[in-house]
């Protein structure tokens, strides 16, 4: 009864987020508007996937999977679609199944704590914004996040020594997988799972009388733990590990320039916390974790070395979180995922484990054993009213917020401009025998993968060229004139990629005498201009 409750309670939390951020995505976000970068990117990848895998076995529609840019969120988009035929909804939706997880993990790290903690922390995490963006989002980085937080709280929570052969084992395929959400983010997770385990083993070592004493039960442990976790990543990651290692290698190294925010270090390690991000993700969750982490720290001194000791273990892991994308030059509020998804784990933990170390003092300042559980009933019975008016309050019936805001002016430029072109393109024949070459100077108003992904479900033979990640107007027009078909935008002020050279552009293709203008698209934000080339 107490396990079928809990997970009522999950599912219903799950399911009123659910309904709430949709709803804000249909009115103000990526479900009011064809898909946008990075979602459509995975839908596009999902229908591929789909029709190719009418004629191959199911074994090799796995392996080829395994190919993808992101297999779980291709995976997610092809469920999606076929859950929800004609309507990119599905996807959003099947991702509710991330949250119902994650919130499942909350309850099996608690299990031995009483009910009503429990509940409590159910209530508490729904509350906070990164749980309703994983909803609104089809890209991997917020499921990612909170698995990855998931695993590393399961990893510090208790003393690794003492677990099972079978445990270790498991926990390092848990492991494996989560860091295989976002392979292109594998190598920080693996850094964080495994400086987490290197930070409990270390505690635990101590505590068994120091290194040399449990060297041989730590190194097995280790080896337990690892085996299992590289083997998994092997089998997941390793299919597309020369694309995947040479998309990081691109993006940190060759484009480190158009995606680095150019800030100072000190506003750059603020960022994921007090900055922009870290108010986003988790508003005023941030005070409040901080504030359990610090309780839990006072209570744990008062207690003892061993207490101590489990506090700073989780702590010194969050610090590894915050600090991994924080000391990158290159900085979104998705690269803070991991962090996020650890804090809230963290949260829940020092809650409870701050309750309980209440409940040892109280014992031991000699409080009858009746008063002391009025007492602390009592307590938790408030706890879990507070939380219940915050949920109801910021959640039910609050206005919640989205990680991809869109205005009325972004909402009708996107659709107007995409149904238009799409129109355009869809009955146009190339001049030469093959697939019609289409070059886009920019993702907005129009997003390129959109266009492609209207192609492939229309199963038309269309070739999408991006040429956002030139560093000059000359390059950029350069490049575009490769193909037949040019989509311009006028030069804007935006946080997209690339530079803002929209107006030369067009300038040089008006005065180009080889390129014909086929529509122009005015919009209060924007002006897109169709050419082609060869007229």
């Amino acid at each position: 009864m107490r396990l079928a409750g809990l997970v009522i309670l999950a599912a219903g939390m799950t399911t009123i987020v659910a309904a709430r951020s949709l709803e804000i995505s249909r009115l103000h976000s990526r479900l009011s508007v064809p898909p946008l970068y990075d979602d459509v990117s995975y839908f596009l990848d999902a229908i591929g996937w789909m029709n190719a895998a009418e004629g191959q076995s199911i074994l090799a529609s796995a392996w080829g999977l395994l190919h993808h840019h992101a297999p779980f969120s291709t995976l997610v988009a092809a469920i999606g679609f076929t859950l929800f035929p004609g309507s990119f909804i599905g996807p959003y939706l099947v991702n509710v199944v991330v949250v119902f997880a994650f919130l499942l993990g909350i309850v099996w790290l608690l299990w031995r704590r009483p009910v009503l903690e429990i509940a409590a922390c159910l209530i508490a995490v729904p509350c906070v914004p990164v749980l309703w963006h994983t909803v609104t989002e089809a890209r991997p980085d917020l499921p990612s996040g909170l698995a990855i937080g998931l695993m590393a709280g399961a990893i510090v929570h208790r003393g690794v020594l003492d677990r099972s052969v079978r445990s270790l084992a498991g926990l390092g395929v848990a492991c494996a997988l989560a860091a295989s959400i976002k392979p292109t983010a594998f190598p920080a997770a693996l850094v964080l799972l495994g400086s987490a385990f290197a930070i409990r083993l270390f505690a635990d070592c101590i505590q068994a009388g120091g290194l040399r004493l449990s060297v041989r039960a730590a190194f097995s442990a280790l080896l337990w733990f690892m085996l299992p976790l590289i083997a998994t990543i092997a089998a997941l990651i390793g299919p597309a590990l020369v694309e995947t290692v040479t998309y990081i290698f691109n993006v940190f190294v060759g484009q480190r320039d158009l995606w680095s925010t150019g800030e100072s270090f000190w506003p750059g390690l603020l960022r994921f916390s007090i900055g922009g991000e870290g108010q986003f993700g988790l508003r005023y969750w941030l005070a409040i974790g901080l504030a359990l982490m610090l309780l839990r720290l006072v209570l744990a001194a008062i207690h003892g070395k061993a207490a101590l000791l489990d506090a700073v273990v989780l702590l010194a892991t969050v610090l590894v979180a915050y600090a991994i994308p924080s000391v990158a030059e290159i900085k979104t509020y998705y690269f803070g995922a991991m962090f996020y998804g650890l804090f809230i784990v963290a949260m829940v933990l020092n809650g409870c484990v701050s309750f309980a170390l209440v409940e040892e003092l109280l014992a031991r300042f000699g409080l009858h054993n009746d008063i002391r559980r009025t007492t602390l009933t009592a307590a938790r019975v408030l706890m879990l009213a507070v939380v219940a008016q915050l949920f109801l309050r910021h959640v039910v019936i609050g206005q919640i917020s989205t990680a991809t805001p869109l205005s009325v002016q972004q909402q009708e430029s996107i659709r107007v401009a995409t149904e238009r072109l799409w129109s355009l393109l869809r009955d146009m024949k190339p001049e030469q025998p093959g697939p019609l070459t289409v070059g886009f100077s920019s993702p907005y108003p129009v997003t390129s993968a959109t266009i492609h992904l209207y192609a492939a479900q229309a199963k038309m033979n269309l070739v999408i060229r991006n040429e956002l990640f030139h560093r000059s107007a000359q390059a950029t027009g350069d490049a575009l004139l490769k193909s037949e078909i040019l989509v311009l935008s006028s030069s804007i002020p935006h946080t997209l990629v690339g530079p803002r050279v929209g107006d030369e552009l067009m300038a040089r293709m008006d005065a180009d005498k080889c390129v014909c203008v086929l529509e122009t698209m005015t919009f209060p934000d924007v002006t897109l201009r169709v050419y082609r080339r060869g007229c």
